[in-house]
Formats: structure tokens, sequence, C-alpha cells
């Protein structure tokens, strides 16, 4: 039942926006001792330094201790909620470990302190949840352990409402009267897809490196971006630029239009996102994909590939350049961009099938040796249900089209607003001819271009019609006794 309840809880995120939530929930419970009583210890100095780094003024902050709800008090107990990072040292300094009764110290339960976290604070409003542990779920201290480990396993992985998990093993060796340890774990876990978005904000602000110097171990998501491309140079083409924009998420390609080829020859590198998993993948396929849906395979020089969490593989990726990439100079989007460049965007798609994932051999000893014996080590064992991950790549075909094809544009219709100009003009002139019936001037008329007009003899009778084109004009006569002639 507990299950079905906490699986309800976290598939119910709200769509309302609010400012980031940030709880950070920090484990009190007995195997936390020599955190608290070891003189030495950097456990609430570090804590404080993470409010205080990842909290923006705006954000809803909360901050408790948590264990386990027992017949003395409720877990997880807020100490501080509102809004920004305040100084919290001297609220950490006043906590202590907790106890069930008189003689006993308090039990741990993980999910319980997450899913109170996101029901009552957060108001099932997205949020991320830092975790500050010795990794010790040990709830009622007795065989339920390891199925409280399964239980906190399967929230994180398997759970579609945690949208990310980020882990941080932090070496801190302690002493205290009951019990040593030898390191910390500090858990991020984001809370619906807003605070996934925040939550990979601060990481690639390089904001979290602030406190946390090394690069922390993605447990969550397992199935997407696994891959970041890093161009290397084009093997077909001197002409052709292949590189990274400042952020390096966009691939970029420059092209000259005289120069271009039917495809690009890249060779990259790719380098595994998934750390600390080594990626072993039976087929790698990749695709080229249009803004207007138009799509090209992408031929590879590799169809399997082993990426190591330190080493990158490089490889060729024949990328072809469709028709619609490469648009005349004579074409309105040349002539909008007013020799300025012309940008293309697309988007290349990788797909690693039958993935495989396992801990690199250098994590899985510092884990053992920051936590020996830990079964909620556990949790960075992949799940077996995820065979593929897509990294979607945004690319930027960037054209430099020439200034005189416009300038040359632009004569031409300078040139046709001054023909139509002079057209106007000349057709609105009216020229005067004289009219002679007979070698006798009898009378004169006045003709515009493209115009006609009667010409009467006696007794008003039209004896003839005058018309006119550009040039001179011509004369029908209706009276064939008559010699009419203009001049």
């Amino acid at each position: 039942m507990k299950k079905i309840l906490i699986s309800v809880v976290l598939s119910s995120v709200a769509s309302l926006s609010y400012a980031t939530q940030q709880a950070f929930l920090i484990q009190n419970s007995g195997w936390m001792e020599p955190f608290y009583q070891d003189s030495n210890s950097q456990f609430k100095p570090l804590i404080n330094g993470v409010i205080q780094t990842v909290a923006k003024p705006d954000d809803k902050i909360v901050v408790s201790v948590f264990n386990q709800s027992n017949a003395l008090a409720k877990s997880p107990k807020i100490i501080y909620q509102g809004a920004g990072a305040q100084p919290m040292l001297a609220d950490l300094q006043a906590q202590q470990i907790a106890y069930k009764n008189d003689k006993a110290y308090a039990d741990t339960d993980f999910t319980e302190a997450v899913v109170s976290t996101i029901t009552e604070p957060f108001a099932k409003q997205s949020g991320i949840i830092w975790i500050f542990t010795n990794n010790k779920n040990s709830p009622n201290n007795d065989a339920e352990t390891i199925a409280r480990n399964k239980e906190f396993y399967t929230l994180i992985h398997d759970n579609p409402a945690i949208n990310k998990v980020l882990a941080f093993p932090l070496k801190m060796p302690v002493k205290g009267q009951h019990f040593n340890a030898s390191g910390l774990m500090v858990y991020a876990l984001a809370y619906g897809q807003s605070a996934e978005k925040d939550l990979n904000q601060l990481v690639e602000s390089g904001q979290i490196a602030k406190i946390f110097t090394q690069q922390p171990a993605l447990l969550k998501p397992l199935d997407k971006e696994p891959v970041q491309m890093i161009p290397q140079g084009v093997k077909n083409s001197s002409s052709i630029r292949a590189s990274l924009s400042q952020d390096h998420k966009v691939l970029i390609f420059d092209l000259e239009p005289k120069k271009v080829v039917p495809e690009i020859k890249l060779t990259a590198d790719l380098k595994n996102n998934f750390y600390p998993y080594n990626i072993a993948a039976t087929k790698v396929e990749a695709k080229l994909m249009l803004a207007n849906g138009q799509q090209a395979p992408i031929q590879i020089s590799q169809t399997q590939v082993n990426l190591l969490t330190k080493e990158n593989t490089k490889l060729e990726f024949n990328l072809p350049i469709p028709a619609d990439v490469v648009v005349s100079p004579w074409s309105w989007t040349a002539f909008k961009a007013m020799g300025k460049q012309v940008i293309v965007p697309a988007q290349v798609q990788v797909t690693l099938y039958e993935q495989q994932l396992t801990l690199s051999d250098q994590f899985k000893q510092n884990l053992h040796d920051l936590f020996p014996n830990d079964p909620l080590s556990d949790v960075f064992v992949a799940p077996s249900n995820i065979q593929s991950s897509t990294a979607i790549i945004p690319v930027q075909f960037r054209l430099q089209y020439p200034l005189w094809s416009v300038m040359v544009m632009m004569a031409g219709i300078l040139f046709g607003i001054l023909l139509l100009i002079f057209l106007f003009a000349l057709l609105s002139k009216s020229k005067r001819y004289d009219v002679l019936i007979n070698g006798i001037n009898k009378q004169s008329i006045q003709l515009k271009p493209f115009s006609t007009q009667n010409i009467y003899g006696e007794n008003a009778k039209i004896i003839a019609v005058a018309k006119r084109g550009l040039s001179k004009p011509t004369l029908e006569i209706l009276d064939k006794d008559i010699i009419i002639t203009l001049r």
C-alpha cells in the first residue's frame, strides 16, 4: 500500500509555475553520530556552504533534519523555511543526533523524508531536494533495511516524477563515540521538469562546481543525452569549418555556397555524458533532421562503441547536405541577409541501441573506500530496463553569401523602378499634330501614347481615326476620296 501511495504522490506534479523550490534534508539518525560529535567535522559547514552557493535570493528554501518518524517525533523536522539563502551555520550547529526512545538513537527512512517534503513544504510543486547522508538507510534497524534500500532505488530510478538525480560522494573521515565514517554522500533530486532545468542550470553555469570540485555522478536520466559530439575536422573540404558554440551545445558548420560538397566527412569525438558509467552499445545510428521535417541518414565509421568515462571515442560521420540547406545567392533568403550569414538550423540525432552501463572501476573503488559494505551503493547499479538512449545535438549551417549579388539585385530593382517612372511619364505626355486634309491645314489634335482620336470633316462627319502607340501615330481613313496626313 505504501508503494502505491508513493507512486501516486510522485506522479502528481502540478503544472503551476513558481520560483525555484529547494529543500535541504540533513540526516540526524544514529549512524550519523560521528559527523555531529567529531570536533573536526566539516559536515555542518559543508551544508551551510551548499545552501549559500546554490540558492538564489528569490528561491523558496526549506531546511530540515530527518531520521524516521517515531513516538517521540515526526520526521523530517523543518528548522528553516523562507525566501532566499540565509546564514544557516548557527541553526545547523544547534542540531544533534535524534533518539527514538530514552536509550536508542533514531533510525533512518529516506523515502519518508523525500515524500513528506514533496507533499508538505513543496505542496507537490516542482523543486530540488538535497540529501546529506552517510548513505545508510536503516528504517527500524531490522531486516526491512534491504527492502527500504530497494524502495529508495525504485524512487530514484523508476518513478517518472523524479526527473534527474545527481550524487556527490565526498571524503570526510570522522570519529564518534560509537561509530566511525570515511565519507559523506550528497544527493540532488529534481522533482518535476522545472526542477530538472534548474538543476541543469546549476551544473552548466559552474555554480555547483564552486562547492563540489569533483564531477557529479549521474544516476538519472540514463536514456537521454548519452554523448556529446566534439568536432575535430572535415576530411573532404578545406573550405568547411566545424566547431562548437561557446556553450559547447551547438555543432556549427561554416560553409561557402560556391564550394559546398554533397556531404561532410566529419571526424568527431564522442564524449560519454553518463559519468560514472562506461557505455557499451552494440548498434549506433545517426540522422540529420532539418527544421522543415526533412531527414537524412548519417553514415558512421563504427556501428558498435565502447565509451569509457575518461576517454573519448573518435568516429567519422558522413553528414549529407540536403539541397534545402544551400539557398541560391539570388534567393529572397540571401537578399534579406544583406551580405550577412544565412543560418539554417538542424539537428543531429544519435541513438545508442542495446546499451550496457557499468560503473567505472575507479568510481566503484572510491565508493568502496568511502562506504565499505554499504548496501545503499546499489543505487549506482543502472536499471536493466533501459536498453537505449538518444542524444539530440542542435546544428547550425552558416553560409556567408557575397554582398555583390545583393547589390546586383538592388540595382535591378532600382532600374525597374526608374523604368516604370519613365514609362509613366511617357504615357502621360500628349503631343500635338496638325491635320492636313487634301494638303490644307484644317485642324490640330493632341494624342497621348496609346490613345485614339476621331478626325471630322464637313457636317461633323468622321472621316478618319488617328491612333498613337509609343511612336508616330497612324491613320485609319474612312473616306477614301480624301487625302489626310498628319505632321
